[in-house]
């Protein structure tokens, strides 16, 4: 949080109402949180309400930080981007940043990294490497609908690449491992998840070493939304959950 300074002679009755106001709208505000089902980011089920992850916990911290209360709503990542167009939603949860975004939709400093990799079955895959996107036209890529995979989604039209997207990363999982698609593009986080949840699987699951994109997520705040005025508090809270350790002990260190 922002460190407010005052002057040492203040009465300790406007040092209380300075503090109350440091914030607009203090306590009078829910902000209305959107995000998909994206283990272990959000945990939960589309049309309901979130019931934890490390996104949501961050969140929670964060505006709790500023004196806000928060909900976060699980829908699919499309209607997602529909809700920041309108302002229906106020936040979207660990978005990247892309310029047709950018016209409806505000960006705080980068609250976590997680890169995206491509993902293949090492039993009928061996060895999987690429250089350039071209080099993934004879493979059919599984996708999660609404997602940007950085060089992939900019150039995957015009490089002819096979994208299939379906609605999450399980999906794509369950579709690598029956044949249907060659490669999934993944967050190194997801692809983890899946893994403790699924022992047998292990080894079962590569990535290729190139990344498809770092991966900055961000707070996406809708510009017709009621959070967008917190902006500079949002980076400020970020910035001291950073420094006093909270990001750490929610992501583990290095993200």
């Amino acid at each position: 949080m922002i460190n407010i300074k005052h002057n040492q002679i203040l009465p300790a009755l406007a040092l209380a109402l300075g503090l109350s106001l440091a914030w607009p709208g203090y306590g009078d505000e829910t902000i209305k949180i959107s995000s998909d089902p994206w283990k272990p980011w959000v945990m939960g089920e589309e049309g309901k309400q979130a019931e934890g992850g490390w996104a949501v916990e961050i969140a929670e911290e964060l505006f709790s930080r500023i004196n806000l209360k928060s909900e976060t709503v699980i829908y699919p990542y499309e209607r997602c981007l529909t809700q920041m167009k309108t302002g229906e939603r106020d936040v979207l949860l660990m978005a990247k940043k892309t310029p047709e975004r950018e016209q409806y939709m505000a960006y705080s400093d980068v609250a976590a990294t997680d890169p995206q990799l491509l993902y293949y079955n090492p039993e009928k895959m061996k060895n999987f490497s690429w250089n350039t996107i071209a080099d993934l036209r004879p493979y059919r890529i599984g996708t999660v609908q609404g997602f940007n995979y950085g060089e992939l989604s900019a150039l995957a039209k015009k490089e002819s690449i096979n994208i299939e997207s379906v609605a999450t990363d399980e999906q794509n999982i369950l579709k690598l491992f029956s044949g249907r698609v060659d490669l999934v593009a993944m967050n190194i986080s997801t692809a983890n998840y899946y893994l403790q949840q699924n022992p047998k699987m292990v080894g079962k699951l590569q990535a290729a070493e190139k990344p498809l994109s770092d991966a900055e997520f961000h707070f996406a705040l809708s510009k017709n939304g009621k959070a967008v005025k917190y902006l500079s508090q949002i980076n400020a809270s970020l910035a001291d959950m950073k420094a006093d350790g909270t990001m750490a002990r929610i992501l583990g260190p290095g993200k």
